[in-house]
């Protein structure tokens, strides 16, 4: 790297090499030098001085697609033609070149005073259709602007993003979010199908008193996938504990509430959330129907009603399925999948957030259907109560039995950290062949250095976008 280039961008960590890695090998050649530049402004904004922070920005700006320069070119034009029509009208003496070019693109069969009103207030349209479109582009650049990142930084990252692989992740809970949080780094094409057979706590509350689906897992999504994460976790995750009627509830899923009823569906609200936070793609509930119900079987016959006694029985399951069987699925959601460049599932609780979306129907078949990667990611330890015991080889075998669908890619945590006893977990080993599985095994280190029961979410990302980057459904052994 030379000189100029390490005075700009200080040297960074494991991360900001992962991310340039990953960038360099999806994007195409030319626009390889605008994404690594994107990247280490990103993880390194706040090191920048101010002389440098304006120098990357003026090159940020020379660089196509971010929807300034295009209009700053059509303002100038329209002030020439204002002021070539204002000449004309007032019979400005300028010199005979210039009254000749004028005449010959300017009606010259017309008196000079028309032919300066026609000029002028096309002139007029040009410059007000250029501040029209610069104010709109500044303003969508402006939005939760953060730490050392400005306007331009903002526009030159959409402009990146949206060119990113179109990726479904489904599931549930905090395993989907922390998924999440990293790949809204690399892609706006993000659709997260999220399950609606919680009914536990606030969202179990909500569903059984306003008829809507639960809407906790979507909250959380909602919050991964926002430019404003940190404040809107905070503000949405908010809990009252002041008794009464709301002790229990999060903002957020009284939020969701109130716009699925605004808007005649959770889905619809979920799109006007979007809106109002700023969301990196799209959250959309598995079904539309408000009253799904998850049932389970256990090996000793023991019939569980709901999401929250399954999550604890502590014994195999034999059986899955939704009541009722025929719940409508969400369009949006299958509509999504089929358009999808890589299919992502988990991570997140096997039976109670994964499983639980391939049972409403339509779902596993537009899966099934689809020629893009499909990711499986293993947990990293075990869930009390849900999957004690179980291997990584245990959770895709399940995964398969019960979804009906074929995964391409197993992806496993490589790393593992000491787990303290208060979890109640073990971690789950890795494992380098799966019998009887003919898709990849990739496994690598996936582990959050604070949290070792949990996913590191740029290391996940950065995995997920890799397998995106090939976009093959081929097995391939790794």
């Amino acid at each position: 790297m030379s000189t100029r280039a390490r005075f700009l961008f200080p040297a960074g960590g494991d991360t900001l090499a992962r991310a340039q890695a990953s960038a360099s090998s999806h994007l195409p050649a030319k626009r390889l030098n605008r994404a690594s530049f994107l990247i280490r402004m990103r993880f390194q904004g706040k090191q920048i001085s101010g002389t440098s922070r304006l120098r990357r920005r003026a090159v940020l700006l020379m660089q196509p697609g971010i929807g300034i320069k295009r209009w700053l070119v059509v303002g100038a034009f329209g002030v020439l033609l204002l002021a070539l029509g204002m000449a004309l009208a007032v019979s400005f003496s300028v010199s005979s070149a210039v009254v000749e070019v004028g005449r010959t693109i300017t009606f010259r069969n017309l008196g000079a005073t028309w032919r300066g009103v026609i000029v002028g207030g096309m002139g007029i349209f040009w410059v007000s259709l250029a501040g029209l479109m610069l104010y709109r582009r500044l303003v969508f650049g402006a939005q939760y602007i953060r730490g050392g990142s400005g306007i331009i930084e903002n526009l030159t990252s959409y402009r990146v993003r949206s060119d990113g692989p179109r990726i479904v992740a489904l599931g549930g809970g905090t395993g989907l979010s922390s998924l999440l949080r990293g790949l809204k780094s690399y892609s706006e094409n993000i659709t997260a199908i999220v399950t609606v057979a919680d009914d536990g706590g606030s969202s179990g509350q909500l569903r059984s008193e306003l008829g809507i689906p639960p809407p906790g897992d979507a909250r959380q999504c909602l919050i991964a996938l926002s430019e404003s994460e940190p404040l809107m976790e905070e503000m949405l995750s908010y809990r009252f504990d002041t008794g009464g009627t709301l002790q229990g509830h999060s903002m957020g899923n009284l939020l969701l509430a109130a716009l699925a009823d605004t808007r005649g569906s959770l889905h619809g609200g979920l799109a006007a959330a979007g809106e109002l936070l700023a969301v990196r793609g799209q959250v959309a509930p598995s079904s539309i129907s408000p009253d799904v119900k998850l049932m389970a079987r256990t090996k000793s016959g023991k019939v569980l009603h709901g999401e929250s006694a399954i999550g604890h029985v502590g014994e195999e399951i034999s059986a899955l399925w939704l009541e009722p069987e025929d719940a409508l699925p969400n369009e949006a959601a299958i509509s999504a999948i089929e358009r999808a460049d890589t299919i992502v599932i988990g991570p997140g609780s096997l039976y109670t957030s994964l499983l639980p979306n391939f049972l409403v129907p339509g779902i596993a078949e537009a899966v099934e259907r689809s020629s893009a990667p499909i990711v499986l990611v293993c947990n990293i330890a075990t869930q009390y109560g849900e999957t004690d015991r179980l291997s990584a080889s245990d959770h895709l075998r399940i995964f398969e039995s019960f979804a009906k669908v074929g995964v391409t890619h197993f992806l496993l945590n490589a790393r593992i950290l000491p787990i303290g006893s208060e979890h109640h977990q073990d971690a789950i080993e890795s494992e380098t062949y799966v019998e009887g599985f003919s898709g990849s095994v990739i496994a690598q280190d996936l582990v959050d250095e604070h949290m070792p029961t949990r996913h590191d979410p740029l290391k996940l990302s950065s995995a997920v976008n890799e397998i995106a980057r090939r976009g093959s459904r081929a097995p391939e052994r790794l």
